[in-house]
């Protein structure tokens, strides 16, 4: 600490700059257009220097000067002094920007009631300063904001095209065929998707992910469902199902109301496997911090 430095290096920190000058260009004039203060300015400050060491640093040569041994001993640890400050900042201007700056992030609905909220609060305990931008929407919206670097980072339904290489699964749920409560299908423990090829569905719009599960399911099963109607929110579909207005496909509620029923579906790709996707532009350094943490903790926060 400087408390405990010696006199003379607590008088000699702010001549380093000059010191540093005058050794790298051998002359006052030279040294005072780096330095921006004028000649005699520095001039003092070297006797300054050398009154402080009680030895001559430089000595003159005509219209020049040159480092006395006492000053080519002392420079070489000037220089080291003068990196590692460079160093020091550099490295707070790296941990400001981290405790800083701001995240962008796009998520599907469903995922803005737990999953997104526990991650930013467990951010913001060691970055309190970071801001989050938040857009939520279809899954389609999600990664074309990501494409277009209108997001950071976005949660999604992962599929086939996510890898290691710009993703990171956080957990996967089962999905659930949900009837009416009087439907006929009510009692069964498990159903084969085919047995509701003649039934009318409740389903997300196109551009969701949920539809796009939900089309390749219909596929397998082999057959083209009737939409009786179509909506944006998972609630809301479900929602409408209680009312009896159809059957759906989708993830696990806990604590649905009395008013619909969920089966267990035999398919065992009725699955959705939802994580973290990122685009592979060089990411800000709180951004890179952000998906650090998500992929270090993330997993622990969900609740399932």
């Amino acid at each position: 600490m400087i408390l405990f430095m010696r006199v003379e290096a607590q008088e000699l920190l702010p001549l380093i700059p000059t010191l540093l000058a005058v050794a790298d260009t051998e002359h006052v004039t030279e040294a005072s257009h780096i330095l921006g203060i004028p000649q005699p300015t520095v001039s003092r400050q070297i006797a300054r220097a050398s009154k402080v060491l009680g030895v001559e640093i430089v000595e003159r040569h005509g219209r020049g000067i040159s480092l006395t041994p006492a000053g080519r001993i002392l420079i070489p640890y000037l220089q080291r002094v003068a990196v590692d400050l460079e160093a020091g900042l550099d490295a707070m201007s790296e941990h400001d920007a981290r405790a800083r700056g701001h995240i962008s992030i796009s998520f599907q609905n469903t995922l803005g009631e737990d999953l997104v909220p526990a991650l930013v609060k467990q951010f913001r305990t060691d970055h309190p300063a970071v801001t989050f931008g938040l857009d939520q929407g279809a899954r389609a919206r999600c990664l074309d904001g990501l494409d277009d670097g209108r997001s950071d980072v976005a949660f999604v339904a992962l599929s086939n095209e996510h890898t290691d290489s710009n993703s990171f699964q956080l957990y996967e749920e089962r999905l659930v065929l949900v009837v009416p409560s009087d439907h006929r299908l009510a009692m069964r423990r498990s159903v084969n998707l085919s047995d509701t090829a003649d039934e009318n569905y409740v389903a997300m719009g196109h551009g969701f992910g949920m539809r796009s599960i939900c089309d390749e399911l219909w596929a397998e099963a082999g057959f083209t469902p009737t939409i009786a109607f179509e909506g944006q929110d998972i609630h809301t579909i479900r929602g409408f199902v209680g009312a009896g207005l159809g059957i759906s496909i989708l993830p696990r509620l806990r604590g649905h109301g009395p008013e619909s029923v969920e089966i267990r579906i035999d398919n065992q790709t009725a699955r959705r496997r939802i994580g973290m996707v990122w685009s592979q532009r060089t990411a800000a350094s709180q951004v890179a911090a952000f998906r650090a943490m998500v992929v270090r903790i993330g997993r622990s926060l969900v609740v399932r």
